[in-house]
């Protein structure tokens, strides 16, 4: 099948959330004039971190908890953490703490390249949403992606959202292979 041949290259990650808690609060006021940090109470109620360092941007809140978001890879979204919890460290504004990183979601993209009739696809596939009224796409929740949800559009683009573990972009592959000889048929 042409399809499987140039769908598989195409699944890319596009964003990776990560979160880690320091276990103590953070005073953010004494982070506004720090370079790398931007903080504004106005703007949202949490510090951001970004330096040449980081591959993506850190929220820090008061309360200890962060979260990486924009990197492509959760061992970027751990590194950049753990280089928020270093410069915290440096000011002085913790003490000495070990984070545990989780992941939280994968976000990727790939193509089923085709387009389709998205109405046509949704009378074939269980566990669809389509009102194209409130949203252009269909989202279909597929049992084996454990929660996560694959955003379908017309023009053969699809979005997975949701993904806790990596291992499920390979599970997420085999599921799109399934939907391009649906559409086949």
């Amino acid at each position: 099948m042409q399809t499987l041949q140039r769908l598989l290259p195409k699944l890319s990650i596009v964003n990776v959330v990560a979160t880690a808690e320091l276990g103590q609060s953070v005073d953010l006021v004494k982070l506004a004039d720090v370079e790398g940090f931007l903080y504004d109470q106005a703007i949202y109620h949490c510090a951001y971190f970004k330096d040449d360092d980081t591959r993506a941007k850190i929220s820090i809140f008061s309360t200890g908890k962060m979260i990486s978001v924009g990197s492509k890879r959760f061992e970027d979204a751990k590194h950049d953490l753990k280089h928020a919890v270093k410069k915290l460290e440096e000011l002085g504004l913790i003490k000495p703490v070990k984070i545990a990183v989780k992941l939280q979601n994968i976000v990727a993209t790939g193509e089923l390249g085709q387009s389709m009739d998205i109405e046509s696809l949704v009378r074939k596939l269980p566990s669809t949403i389509y009102e194209p009224e409130q949203f252009p796409g269909a989202i279909h929740y597929a049992k084996e992606l454990e929660g996560a949800s694959i955003l379908i559009f017309a023009n053969g683009k699809v979005v997975f959202s949701g993904l806790k573990r990596p291992e499920l972009l390979d599970v997420g592959k085999k599921v799109l292979v399934d939907l391009a000889r649906l559409i086949s048929e």
